[in-house]
């Protein structure tokens, strides 16, 4: 494409003043001529083409989108809801009939209705009182040359943009003035003349993208733009590893053998000494690892991350474990450390809450390279923190950390360390880095020996009854509860933790004395006597919000019940049924909501119900809340392509990145040729 012209602003474009060219630019990020082509459909809706107005007279076209050819003789305003309002009405007619054009809001749309002129009305059509009518349809003065094509494009557009005159009637007039003024200026990408694969040109496509002849043409199109676009991102991401060299850990030395032979608390399963080789096999390459570690609650990913530190050791590197909470980070420092001091190795905690004093010694041994392996919470990313050598990183329950808090741990050295990412449930973002390829992943598919299913119910509230019967059959068994709330006392639309408080005291009068309460406003003295009351088995049930999400590990606790389980997104509410399931006994976790939520509050419900396997639940969490940005730094939202459906397009990925793959070996320097063309596409992202 003609760059120049692309680059032009919309504010040029026939039928779009400043005002309207503002609110596209606000609402909608569309600042230029490319911005606006590339503004694909949502969706299509088939366009019933009529001859003449007889041909509504039967009910076979109820609530279907029409398009029909007439003249307005006659507007009308009448009075509704008992004289309080106003409804605008006209009469559109040609030689076979009349219908009712109808409006219940004028908005000075009298001035815009020209009689007995030929116009175009599109609409969704409505029979009442034996009359044929078309709701808030779209007039248009009629034109012979403008596309007539029967599959009508939807725009995503927002309610906001619609009030003020930017519907999608208003949307398709603009593609055609911008598709009329750009036809001769739409080249193809560079690559197409390396494909083997015939593909519709580019031109083509993106004219076909908004006004499609035909159902083949717009999956023709929707194919070129798709393998386009994914093309170009493979190779992007490419170009970006191929720029991320990590130091290679070439041996395994006297750190790891002595651990493994002597100290090593248990045998490794088979699954875990595969996923161990796999990463092994990245820490010897100079290209930077980066892969997920993928595991249930307690599948034994801990020890997994402790033989990797002992690989980084044996070659000379520090390495460093950032955990969400303090609760987290602490729990790992002790079982790690209790360990690994056996053979000698010198290992830190540094959270928020450690002393100044001690904190600057620590800092001291960290850039002096003195303390081997530091273990923390955020307070690892601080500038204070500097590495005389760090060469792994890893991030434990990374769907607790934003991107540029992740970020900051890997710019710790001149040379990027390897990264390591322990999750049970990737989030939305990571698991389309993991389909894309730019993030490999390990799983540890089999959970300890003697664990039971989680068993998921749901609940309406007025059914909550039942639930307490299972809290007090399971404490009369010598279990212990959770229960969660989404709030400690600042809401008005859900159920708030001290108010939740009192409602379990008066339902557990006999274990009253055994109740504790946990959340984020406590310091953090106070969560630990209540979370070692906890792990005594002194309290009964712990009343608590998410601060119990990670860290928490209670063997004896069988049941956590949620309130407001609507609240909360798919992964937050897998990672929380992970705090019960660790024993031997057979857990439940409950959830209750209301019976009013929304469509996908109840998919996010059903599919805990269905199903207890973390990448099952981040596969669905990824359809519900999109992927992010892949290359800034949201991790889950709107989709971050123009036409790519993750989920859907899979075998397409499949298809393209080995093709893009071979691309990039042929012409490795390709992106000195091509870097404007190039980068300005995924600038856009």
């Amino acid at each position: 494409m003609s760059s120049s012209i692309l680059k032009k602003s919309i504010k040029y474009l026939k039928g779009l003043n400043f005002k309207k060219s503002y609110l596209l630019n606000m609402e909608l990020n569309l600042y230029t001529y490319e911005d606006l082509l590339l503004f694909y459909p949502k969706g299509y809706k088939y366009l019933h083409i009529l001859k003449n107005i007889s041909e509504l007279s039967n009910n076979n076209l109820n609530n279907n989108l029409v398009q029909i050819l007439g003249k307005i003789t006659q507007v009308e305003e009448i009075n509704y809801k008992n004289k309080k309002g106003k409804m605008l009405i006209a009469y559109l007619e040609d030689t076979t009939g009349v219908i009712e054009l109808v409006w219940f809001q004028k908005n000075n749309f009298t001035k815009n209705i020209t009689r007995n002129i030929p116009v175009i009305v599109y609409g969704v059509v409505k029979y009442f009182q034996e009359k044929i009518q078309i709701i808030h349809p779209n007039i248009k003065e009629f034109h012979l040359s403008r596309m007539n094509y029967s599959i009508f494009p939807i725009y995503p557009i927002p309610k906001n943009l619609k009030k003020k005159g930017i519907n999608n009637f208003f949307m398709i007039d603009l593609l055609q003035n911008l598709i009329e003024e750009l036809k001769n200026d739409i080249n193809e990408f560079f690559f197409h003349s390396f494909l083997k694969k015939k593909l519709m040109s580019r031109k083509k496509a993106l004219i076909q993208i908004h006004f499609p002849e035909s159902l083949n043409s717009l999956l023709q199109a929707q194919h070129s733009l798709k393998f386009e676009e994914l093309f170009l991102l493979k190779l992007f991401l490419l170009c970006k590893k191929k720029e991320t060299n990590s130091n290679p850990f070439t041996r395994i030395g006297h750190y790891f053998h002595n651990f493994y032979k002597y100290f090593i608390p248990f045998t490794l399963t088979v699954e875990q000494k595969k996923v161990f080789k796999e990463i092994w096999n990245d820490l010897k390459k100079p290209i930077q690892m980066n892969r997920l570690l993928q595991g249930e609650v307690g599948s034994g990913k801990t020890i997994i991350a402790m033989l990797s530190m002992l690989v980084a050791l044996d070659n000379g590197f520090q390495s460093c474990l950032m955990a969400p909470t303090e609760v987290l980070a602490i729990q790992h420092y002790y079982s790690i450390s209790k360990m690994f001091t056996k053979i000698g190795i010198k290992i830190a905690l540094l959270t928020s809450s450690i002393s100044d004093s001690k904190r600057k010694s620590i800092y001291h041994g960290i850039l002096t390279g003195k303390i081997s392996i530091v273990i923390g919470t955020h307070s690892l990313i601080q500038e204070k923190v500097q590495f005389q050598n760090l060469g792994l990183a890893i991030i434990d329950e990374e769907q607790r950390f934003g991107v540029e808090q992740r970020d900051k741990i890997w710019k710790k050295d001149d040379k990027t360390p390897h990264i390591l990412i322990m999750t049970a449930t990737p989030i939305p973002r990571t698991l389309a880095k993991i389909i894309y390829h730019d993030l490999n992943i390990s799983i540890i598919k089999e959970l300890p020996s003697g664990r039971k299913p989680i068993k998921t119910i749901h609940y309406w509230n007025n059914n909550r009854d039942q639930a307490f019967q299972i809290i007090k059959n399971q404490i009369l068994r010598g279990r212990q509860i959770y229960v969660i709330y989404p709030t400690i006392n600042t809401s008005i639309k859900y159920k708030n933790l001290m108010k939740g408080y009192q409602e379990i005291r008066d339902k557990f009068k006999d274990f009253k004395n055994e109740i504790g309460i946990l959340h984020g406003e406590m310091n953090f003295q106070e969560k630990n006597i209540q979370i070692n009351r906890f792990l005594r088995g002194k309290t009964k049930i712990l009343i608590a919000t998410t601060v119990i999400e990670v860290g928490v590990n209670v063997p004896n606790a069988s049941v956590i019940l949620i309130e407001n389980a609507d609240f909360f997104g798919l992964s937050q509410l897998h990672q929380l049924r992970g705090r019960v399931g660790r024993g031997i006994h057979q857990s439940y976790c409950i959830l209750i909501t209301d019976y009013k939520i929304s469509k996908e509050s109840f998919l996010r419900i059903k599919k805990m119900c269905e199903t207890n396997k973390g990448l099952e639940i981040a596969k669905e969490d990824l359809k519900l809340r999109g992927c992010g940005d892949l290359i800034g730094t949201q991790q889950s939202g709107k989709n971050c392509f123009r036409i790519i459906n993750l989920i859907k397009d899979y075998k397409l990925i499949k298809e393209v990145f080995p093709i893009a793959n071979v691309f990039f070996k042929k012409h490795p320097n390709f992106l000195n040729e091509t870097k404007n063309i190039f980068f300005e596409y995924y600038k856009k992202k």
